[in-house]
């Protein structure tokens, strides 16, 4: 029985330590990959919301992906862009509510990038 004990004892502690969070984390390989989609404004026009923004790394991008969340439920979906736009016009049956956009630029190994600032609009109905 103490034979047990001490194996299991032996092995938690060889567990504990070897799962240890005292290790070098690499550096981030991401940084400088691709830019941040910058300076994200929405505006609600006719029946639709145009966004624009900025990015200093145009000719990395690939596509876009531009994230719409309604602010009430939280329910959210996602759209794509061509990478040489920097502009949407987002068609969507909107209801009386806030939304919430931001974008998110992803390059040609579909690396994600930063997401940009948010920016929300509301629609009266």
């Amino acid at each position: 029985m103490h034979r047990t004990l001490r194996m299991i004892l032996a092995t938690a502690m060889a567990t504990i330590l070897g799962c240890s969070e005292d290790h070098v984390l690499p550096a981030k390989f991401h940084d400088d990959r691709i830019g941040t989609p910058e300076q994200l404004s929405a505006e609600y026009v006719g029946e639709d919301v145009v966004l624009e923004w900025n990015i200093s790394t145009p000719a990395e991008v690939l596509y876009y992906i531009v994230t719409l969340s309604e602010g009430s439920s939280g329910a959210e979906w996602k759209y794509t862009a061509p990478g040489d736009e920097q502009s949407i016009t987002v068609e969507f049956a909107w209801t009386d509510s806030v939304y919430i956009f931001h974008v998110e630029a992803v390059d040609a190994t579909a690396f994600v990038g930063e997401s940009s600032n948010a920016d929300t609009v509301f629609i009266p109905q």
